[in-house]
């Protein structure tokens, strides 16, 4: 199970998710500094050979296997992960490069059309205290974006969602992803003028939206479950490139944080139990969410104690340090230890409690 709670954040994280600026494109994740032996230029595809990783997360639509090799592309302050769906490093690479110079020629908005990103999903149930489902898409764009449908016939047996997302590979990616719930179909909606058609004439049972479209529809109330109109929840959601942008992007002063990753073809899984019923308000929708993380802390097993105290006495004074908010050079010199075996008690760390960062493990450290 992957579920979080906090009851308190790091000081540079409060500051930094108090002052944040939500922006449709996104800033580059942390890079990777180039190794001192790789002398080739960017637009080199040896010198992506070198930079290719091995991802965790796969999307099913997309039809990557976990051998699958991807590469962190940025360019002018701005960057994604991009799956390149192969495990041949030679063929990785040369799709990665290729990538790198889609980017300085024809800027970010043609890479986002022609190429797949992997991106963090943050669905938004409740504000204060902050319960956020999150979960890992692929953008769906050219061969493997399929047309995307118009549902125009009812379906009698499922409830319809309005996915409203500009960005047609996260439309198309979180289409999919509630077709694969039984009762629900999605509904796509590209923009904020077609909005008001669309619910007029598909009258869903519920509407998701990009953060970012909520002013322009007039919603009010982003960030917790609220009715857009009588008998009709919407549900915003925040798209980030990766699982540290997301913790950041958590709204300061709460008073607690429980945030659970879930499968895509789950996305709804907090309201599953209800959604079938034909009455219902949106009191109800928002009672289940509540419910639906009462029992995941009361379904938590030992798993997590027992990881935790696997670490040794050195992985938890790093821990302590790294809860503090303290960078990797403020823990070699707390400790008396190299910043090379920083890195190594961290890539320990990681492994013991089976997370892939730091804002992962520092999350489960506090919850001991």
């Amino acid at each position: 199970m992957k579920s979080v709670s906090m009851k308190h954040r790091s000081k540079s994280a409060r500051k930094f998710g108090q002052n944040k600026t939500r922006s449709k494109i996104f800033p580059a994740p942390p890079s990777t500094p180039d190794p001192p032996e790789n002398p080739h230029p960017r637009n080199d595809a040896r010198y992506w050979r070198q930079r290719l990783l091995l991802r965790r997360y796969r999307f099913p639509a997309s039809g990557d296997t976990e051998q699958d090799l991807a590469a962190q592309i940025d360019h002018a302050g701005i960057g994604f992960y991009f799956p390149l769906g192969t495990p041949d490093m030679e063929t990785a690479a040369a799709r990665a490069c290729q990538i790198y110079q889609v980017a300085v020629k024809q800027g970010w908005g043609a890479v986002c059309r022609h190429f797949s990103r992997e991106l963090i999903v943050s669905f938004e149930w409740c504000m204060n205290p902050v319960l956020w489902t999150y979960t890992t898409i692929h953008t769906l764009v050219g061969k493997r974006s399929g047309p995307e449908s118009d549902k125009t016939t009812p379906h009698p047996n499922r409830q319809q969602v309005l996915v409203v997302e500009l960005d047609a590979g996260i439309r198309r990616a979180l289409c999919w992803s509630i077709d694969q719930q039984a009762g629900f179909v999605s509904v796509p909606c590209d923009s904020a003028v077609s909005f008001t058609n669309a619910l007029k004439l598909q009258k869903p049972r519920m509407v998701l939206l990009n953060r970012h479209m909520a002013g322009r529809i007039g919603f009010k109330s982003p960030g917790t479950v609220t009715p857009l109109q009588p008998g009709v929840p919407a549900l915003t959601y925040s798209v980030h490139v990766d699982g540290d942008q997301m913790f950041v992007s958590t709204p300061g002063g709460a008073g607690g944080y429980l945030v659970k990753r879930v499968k895509p073809d789950r996305l709804l899984e907090p309201i599953l139990k209800v959604a079938s019923r034909s009455e219902l308000m949106t009191e109800d929708f928002l009672l289940r969410v509540k419910y639906y993380f009462q029992e995941l802390l009361q379904l938590r097993s030992s798993h997590d104690s027992l990881a935790l105290a696997r670490l040794t006495h050195r992985e938890q004074e790093v821990m302590e340090l790294l809860s503090k908010g303290c960078v990797d050079k403020e823990i070699a010199q707390a400790m008396g230890i190299s910043l090379w075996t920083v890195h190594g008690h961290i890539k320990n760390i990681f492994e013991r409690l089976q997370v892939r960062t730091r804002t992962e493990a520092v999350i489960r450290y506090l919850e001991k």
